[in-house]
């Protein structure tokens, strides 16, 4: 291992080497944006204003003269016009005429074509639209003897004002000029070359040069941050070695800890076996225990038949031995007597005929549940068939009880599924009902449902009017080796195999909706074709 880590290259934060540092990037440009657009654009937009005001103050004092000079020319001239006398009037339109505003004055007689007093200056060609022109009557004795025009200009008065805005924008920009000199100046001395300093050692760091100190000079905020980099670098001088001591432990802690996880993995590996074969045991023992108490039950309902049958054919046994009897003594046999005959043995082979026909009919249905739940087949089947059988298996457990079952089937529901599976859920849902829903009541009403969902569906529930459970139990209900009857036979498994064969088995859903004291609803959502299982007869 190398004696420190190699830091991570970094890209070069320092710009490339420029004239008076004035790249895009540089902190000089900046300042001398800021300045530039700080001082020019408020400048430029005040110098504009200040012409477009001059140019309206000069229009509006324009008009304002205008109609007063007008008003004075006119009367002025009324007695030079009378005595039709221009010598006289001349000196007066020359003292108008000496302000350079005036563009033109003319005074034109009605009967007289020519002018009676004309002058006229030249002007530019845009200064058009600063021009303003009135004609005004000179009257005599109330009476018009001649018009006086006048034309005058903005012109000369917005001129000087431009000439004094770019004295004002020579003034400036020299004060800008010097103010950004002295500017520069400063931030270079103060700022530009801390700075690059800094940015010199920031490099350092980067590259990886941690034995190398930080010397920035002065005491301002650049200095503080150039001493904060320097104890930067000594704490990652002191974090790398850290880090090079931990790594001289780390490949022998990796070795150990992957020893140890080895060791666990198997560990593991043998548990999950262990517990998969338990899990398997379970479910083969939760067969064989369904599978017994249906034994059980049939063997208790073949008990009636059988026993009727013995029954029946011990009194037949007996009538024929007095028939026997009757001829063997030489007795003579009466009609009456055979006819009493007759009319026992046919009676009692009809009885005999219904009692073996309903113990053929419990063996058979016996037979065909045994062979689903020990062989596991898939096949297709009737799913109310298949209630009746599971149904007719348990009723013997509740014949001697107060609790009744009802059944609510739909009939033609074909499923390609396993009924072996099905029957022992059902199985375990009944006796779990019997056992625990209705504990210690008097009567109850247990409801057997079965519908189609939908066309891949099909809905079966289980529903109780006894004792309901409360929410702690609803929610461990499918918990492996919980029981309600701990230390009373329970094992704790029946609920938990009913939800693995439904979910895993038959492909579907269970639910469980209960309320202390309103009974309890097991509601499943079967598939009518159950999902293919590895390894199981199709």
């Amino acid at each position: 291992m190398p004696d420190r880590p190699a830091p991570p290259s970094m890209p070069s934060l320092t710009p490339t080497p420029h004239m008076f540092g004035w790249q895009r990037n540089s902190l000089t440009f900046a300042v001398v944006l800021a300045l530039l657009l700080g001082l020019l654009l408020p400048t430029t937009a005040v110098l504009l204003y200040d012409v477009q005001a001059a140019r309206e103050t000069a229009m509006e004092d324009l008009k304002r003269d205008l109609a007063r000079t007008s008003k004075v020319m006119s009367l002025s001239l009324a007695e030079p016009v009378w005595q039709v006398s221009p010598d006289l009037a001349e000196p007066m339109v020359k003292a108008q005429v000496d302000d350079s505003r005036f563009v033109a004055v003319k005074v034109v007689e009605p009967a007289s074509s020519a002018p009676f007093l004309s002058f006229e200056r030249r002007q530019e060609a845009d200064d058009a639209a600063l021009t303003l022109s009135q004609t005004r009557a000179i009257l005599r004795d109330g009476r018009e003897i001649a018009r006086l025009t006048i034309t005058m200009t903005a012109a000369p008065l917005l001129r000087a004002k431009r000439a004094e805005v770019w004295r004002t924008v020579w003034r400036s920009g020299l004060t800008l000029t010097l103010s950004l000199v002295l500017m520069l100046w400063v931030l270079q001395r103060y700022v530009l070359r801390p700075m690059t300093e800094l940015t010199g050692a920031a490099e350092a760091l980067a590259a990886g040069r941690l034995e190398q100190p930080l010397h920035v000079s002065g005491a301002d905020e650049i200095a503080r941050v150039g001493v904060a980099m320097d104890r930067m670098r000594q704490a990652l001088l002191s974090a790398f070695e850290a880090l090079r001591q931990h790594n001289l432990n780390l490949e022998e802690t990796v070795t150990q800890r992957t020893a140890e996880l080895t060791a666990s993995n198997a560990e593991l590996s043998q548990a999950l076996e262990t517990l998969q074969t338990a899990q398997r045991e379970l479910v083969e023992s939760e067969k064989l225990a369904s599978l017994g108490r249906l034994v059980a039950g049939v063997a208790h309902e073949l008990n009636t038949p059988l026993g009727n049958a013995l029954t029946v054919v011990s009194a037949l046994d007996d009538r024929y031995k007095q028939l026997e009897n009757m001829l063997s003594g030489g007795v003579q046999l009466r009609r009456s007597t055979l006819e009493e005959l007759a009319r026992d043995t046919r009676r009692g082979q009809d009885i005999l005929q219904r009692n073996v026909q309903k113990a053929a009919d419990l063996v058979r249905d016996f037979k065909q549940v045994a062979v689903d739940q020990t062989n596991d087949m898939r096949r297709d089947f009737d799913l109310r068939k298949v209630v009746e059988d599971v149904l007719v298996m348990v009723e013997p457990s509740f014949k001697k009880t107060p609790f009744v079952i009802q059944t609510d089937l739909s009939p033609r529901l074909m499923m390609n599924s396993y009924p072996g599976a099905l029957g022992q859920v059902l199985t375990n849902l009944l006796m779990n009902a019997l056992v625990h829903g209705f504990d210690g009541l008097a009567q109850g009403r247990l409801t057997v449902h079965c519908a189609t969902l939908n066309e891949a569906e099909a809905e079966l529930s289980i529903s109780d009017d006894g004792r309901g459970m409360d929410e702690s139990v609803r929610r461990r209900i499918f918990d492996p080796f919980f029981t309600t009857k701990l230390g009373t036979g329970g094992s704790g498994l029946g609920m938990h195999i009913v939800h693995s064969i439904v979910t895993n088995v038959l492909g579907g859903q269970i639910e469980v909706k209960s309320t202390p004291g309103q009974g309890t609803q097991m509601l499943m959502r079967l598939p009518l074709c159950a999902p293919q299982r590895a390894g199981a007869d199709s």
